[in-house]
């Protein structure tokens, strides 16, 4: 017990050495991204990040390095966004991260490390594919995704996600809802979920509120009058 015990600290130690060498590499690669136009709250959150990350804590590191990205965007920021994304397992993110620094990056050295993130994280990424057949697209058809608006164009297309859980929802006027949950591995899987028929709603539609009928007024005095 007391070897396994000594075995998995180190495999944690070794763990946490990589990455803080992968940090230093990405830095002295990027040595000169943080020019002096960027804000003082990016630079902030950038360091924080960087410090972030190297304690190994991901998830707060890369919403640090998010945040940063979000007020002055900057390739180094999002090559180091990617690598955090990466080291949380999120490789489809980590992916897009490195590609959207690959469109920002000016300087060739930038360039080269975005291009070889991305290049070796592409084989490793998950697909999900949500099927829309023509007969199953009712007038009205929306589909979300956790929660989210899911676009037409993008259904049946295979797209790379993060891995973890995906509920997928289809509502169409005068139907019933229909939703489903959906895993995606972390790593290299090809997921598929298929809209069914969607059933006719069992509620009857609810009918128009009708004016009440206005209640005869009162014969006048002239009346009685002329009679």
């Amino acid at each position: 017990m007391t070897g396994r015990l000594a075995l998995r600290r180190r495999s944690v130690s070794n763990a946490a050495t990589d990455v803080s060498c992968i940090v230093l590499v990405v830095v002295s690669l990027l040595a000169g991204t943080r020019a002096h136009a960027q804000s003082a709250d990016a630079e902030t959150l950038f360091d924080d990040g960087n410090r972030l990350m190297t304690e190994g804590k991901f998830a707060q590191a890369c919403e640090a390095f998010d945040a940063s990205n979000r007020i002055e965007p900057r390739a180094g920021t999002l090559i180091l966004l990617g690598v955090c994304r990466e080291q949380n397992q999120q490789l489809a993110s980590a992916w897009s991260a490195y590609k959207d620094a690959l469109a920002r990056a000016r300087n060739p050295r930038y360039r080269q490390l975005a291009q070889a993130k991305a290049a070796a994280l592409e084989p490793r990424l998950s697909y999900l594919t949500v099927s829309v057949s023509e007969d199953k697209a009712v007038g009205g058809l929306t589909i979300t995704r956790n929660g989210q608006p899911f676009d037409s164009t993008l259904w049946n297309r295979a797209l790379p996600v993060d891995g973890g859980g995906y509920l997928i929802a289809g509502q169409a006027p005068g139907h019933e809802e229909w939703r489903t949950t959906v895993h995606v591995p972390v790593e290299g899987a090809k997921v598929s979920v298929e809209l069914p028929k969607l059933e006719p709603s069992s509620q009857l539609p609810s009918l128009p509120a009708t004016a009440p009928e206005p209640s005869p007024e009162p014969p006048s005095a002239a009346s009685f009058l002329w009679r």
